[in-house]
């Protein structure tokens, strides 16, 4: 689960990463900047919610 939760947050890394290359260089690469911004922001809630459901 653990390893689940950082591979999460590192394709958020990465979502956000592509998102803000595509932004500054103006062009499209599969989607517009903001659907990367708003998957990095999925992927990061969705690892806080998995982190959340497995504390004992």
């Amino acid at each position: 689960m653990r390893n689940l939760c950082w591979l999460l947050i590192g394709l958020a890394a990465l979502a956000f990463a592509v998102g803000t290359t595509i932004a500054f260089s103006h062009s499209v690469f599969l989607l517009e900047p903001v659907g990367y911004w708003r998957g990095a922001v999925g992927f990061l809630l969705f690892a806080i919610a998995l982190r959340m459901m497995s504390r004992e």
